[in-house]
């Protein structure tokens, strides 16, 4: 139960954070979250996975209400198949950002803690 509060809050704090500020920010998300966690292996995974389901929908809904040839152009630059996949990379990125970040949130609390 508390992981997947944990999970919610990331979404959520990284959702307000992305609206308000640069894209880096889900890292403060995954921060704050991992300090609620016990395990680093737990808040990698956590975070890791909020971070990507976060990132993959910001970034769909980002594409799809934009209606620009910009995320198919970007795809062909950087040679990949579909905007499709440079979607599922962002993501990628953003998940181990938030991921990292919570492992080290879960440390601060234990250094904290000792």
């Amino acid at each position: 139960m508390k992981k997947l509060i944990t999970f919610l809050l990331i979404g959520i704090i990284g959702f307000l954070l992305t609206l308000i500020g640069p894209w880096y920010l889900i890292a403060l998300a995954g921060f704050c979250g991992g300090l609620l966690l016990k395990n680093q292996w737990s808040g990698l995974l956590i975070g890791f996975l909020a971070g990507f389901i976060l990132w993959a929908i910001h970034i769909g809904f980002l594409t799809g209400a934009s209606e620009s040839d910009l995320p198919t152009r970007m795809a062909q630059l950087f040679t990949l198949p579909s905007d499709t996949a440079l979607i599922l990379i962002s993501a990628l990125i953003g998940g181990t950002i938030t991921g990292l970040a919570a492992a080290a949130g879960t440390s601060f609390a234990k250094a904290i803690k000792r």
